[in-house]
């Protein structure tokens, strides 16, 4: 066992690469169901939509690209099925041209699960897809409408999508609540500076979330959800594990094998050098 110790320090690094190759997959392949532990900030944000009433309005900003969509998709995805279980009403408003796509894309795919359950979530009645616009945002809080070229991401008219019937302004009246999918500048600080009386969450990636610690300790955000453990955390809370929870797996499991053979490298490291040590 000693002569195994002392010879791991000089391991083929291919052998290594093979020890993360099957910890990231197999896991992907055959989750394990490994413990999700539950932090506050993000069960303030389920919370939040949890005990919304049926016919509430909610705001969400896409502010990221394809660098964080392995992030801020998965929670956008358990956020926006929450939202159409509830019969809660969603409108989307991007910073990001990268991010109206992306999040585009992933609120199409979550609607028709969420209809194929059961769920109302008709697009134009139950939510509506505005995009990346143009736009001097403070304008929005007089009329929305105009502010964004009366059209949606694909170039409805207001006018043909029954919910925006509801959205001529955007103030405290028409929804307080709005959540920010934020990776970068632009991102919650805009509405941190122009909606300051709304409830405002987050939902991060994991590099903004030390640099938003500050904003959610003042409770000028009320909750955060941060990088993959907060989707995965968020999924566990509406009882509906998918993707997040079994990338977390595959991300634990990764982690658990780099501590493993950085303890197995020092016990190594010490071992020669104690054996050096002797001979002198």
């Amino acid at each position: 066992m000693r002569q195994f110790f002392e010879r791991f320090e000089d391991i083929n690094p291919r052998i290594v690469y093979l020890l993360m190759a099957l910890a990231l997959v197999i896991p992907v392949l055959k989750p394990i169901g490994m413990p999700i532990v539950v932090d506050q900030s993000t069960r303030v944000i389920f919370d939040w939509i949890e005990n919304s009433n049926p016919g509430d309005i909610v705001f969400f900003d896409s502010a990221y690209g394809g660098g964080s969509s392995s992030e801020l998709n998965p929670q956008l995805a358990a956020w926006f099925y929450h939202c159409m279980k509830k019969d809660v009403k969603v409108i989307n408003i991007s910073q990001w041209s990268s991010g109206a796509m992306i999040a585009a894309d992933v609120c199409k795919k979550v609607a028709e699960q969420a209809k194929a359950d059961g769920y109302n979530a008709e697009y134009g009645v139950d939510w509506v897809f505005v995009g990346y616009k143009s736009m001097i945002w403070r304008e929005m809080r007089e009329d929305f409408w105009k502010t964004c070229g009366n059209t949606d991401f694909w170039g409805n008219h207001f006018s043909t999508l029954p919910l925006m019937e509801r959205v001529k302004k955007w103030d405290v009246e028409t929804s307080k609540g709005f959540l920010g999918f934020d990776s970068g500048s632009p991102g919650v600080g805009t509405y941190l500076i122009n909606w300051a009386e709304h409830d405002i969450y987050v939902g991060a990636a994991a590099v903004q979330a030390s640099g938003l610690q500050s904003v959610l300790r003042s409770g000028q955000i009320k909750g955060m959800m941060v990088g993959l453990s907060g989707a995965a955390q968020y999924e566990k809370l509406l009882n509906r594990p998918s993707e997040a929870t079994v990338l977390m797996d595959a991300q634990s499991l990764g982690h658990l094998i780099i501590i493993i053979l950085i303890i197995l490298g020092n016990v190594s490291f010490f071992l020669k050098q104690k054996s050096r040590g002797s001979a002198v």
